[in-house]
């Protein structure tokens, strides 16, 4: 059995008998009643969540807890996949069934989600192709969540069964830079979970420059650098991007944002900082800085567009598991 099986919850069952299984439990519950568990299950959509070779069981555990967590609030199937590099021919493909329901502040909020669990050989795209449309929730849009599945092998095996998903998300703090060169069909559906992580951070910026003309911010502007600590590369250069993006927009006629530099760079070892935004201009009259420490939701701004220096100090509170899921696929 695939050591990432055998970390993630469920009963263990033979591929074939699964669906019937699925079948059959929530037929027998229905018979009990309004209040049965089967009148709380109401998918909205499907989530696959494919890991690759390189994810380790306990990385499968969290991400499996975080998507079982999402479910409680934006009900759906889930179906795990978890790879197989050289399956035993007399167990080619082996499953779990999960289900449980969750009861919030009164049986009103109860809540029953189920996940599919399965192994699957890491060449055969077109047959796990086949095995993920069996047991799909039908008429519902699909989500694909990718984890340390290589790039390479995503443009040789699945894309074309990923230009027919709703929604693509990966993380970049994870997967590092390949994912965002791949060559999707379908790029304005692939979204960065580092980039929805940074949504309380990207406010943060915005509504304090959204006080100052553009054609202030934009002036004498020369260097836009983005500093980060280590496993936070992924939201630095969303980040970068996100300014790049936004300087662009505000561009108008005899005002080049093109020539200004943007700059990605760790922070030093000893830094207590996580993430900091700084923009130099010509001639040091003006500034921004923007600083994040480590492991709290302290923010401190300091400014001064040549109306004097400002500084400002935020509590930005980072963004809770269910939100950032939600973020990346619906927003």
């Amino acid at each position: 059995m695939s050591s990432l099986l055998e970390a993630l919850p469920g009963m263990g069952l033979k591929v074939s008998e699964v669906a019937g299984m699925l079948s059959r439990m929530w037929q027998a519950d229905a018979s009990a009643g309004p209040g049965a568990p089967s009148a709380f299950r109401a998918s909205q959509m499907n989530l696959v969540l494919q890991f690759g070779l390189a994810t380790t069981p306990e990385e499968a555990l969290h991400s499996f807890d975080r998507a079982i967590e999402f479910a409680q609030v934006y009900p759906c199937r889930i179906i795990a996949l978890c790879p197989v590099k050289e399956p035993q021919a007399d167990s080619f493909l082996q499953a779990k069934l999960f289900s449980q329901c969750y009861i919030g502040a009164s049986t009103r909020q109860m809540c029953c989600c189920e996940a599919i669990i399965l192994s699957y050989p890491v060449g055969g795209a077109g047959f796990l192709e086949n095995q993920i449309s069996v047991w799909l929730e039908g008429d519902l849009p699909v989500y694909h969540w990718l984890h340390r599945v290589p790039a390479r092998r995503i443009e040789e095996l699945y894309l074309p069964y990923l230009k027919h998903c709703t929604r693509v998300v990966y993380d970049s703090c994870i997967e590092g830079p390949d994912y965002a060169k791949a060559p999707w069909p379908r790029p304005d559906a692939v979204v960065d979970l580092a980039y929805a992580r940074l949504l309380p951070i990207r406010q943060s910026i915005g509504q304090f420059l959204s006080s100052y003309p553009p054609a202030i911010i934009i002036a004498g502007l020369a260097h836009v650098e983005c500093r980060f600590a280590a496993g936070a590369d992924g939201e630095a250069a969303n980040l970068l991007r996100w300014q790049q993006e936004c300087l662009d927009h505000c561009e108008k006629p005899g005002e080049h944002c093109d020539e200004v530099a943007f700059i990605l760079k760790p922070l030093d070892p000893g830094s207590t900082q996580a993430l900091e935004v700084e923009w130099q201009y010509e001639g040091g009259q003006k500034k921004f800085l923007w600083t994040q420490a480590k492991e709290c939701d302290a923010v401190n701004i300091q400014a001064n567009f040549g109306s004097g220096p400002i500084e400002l100090p935020q509590h930005v509170k980072p963004m809770q598991a269910v939100r950032e899921i939600a973020e990346s696929l619906f927003f």
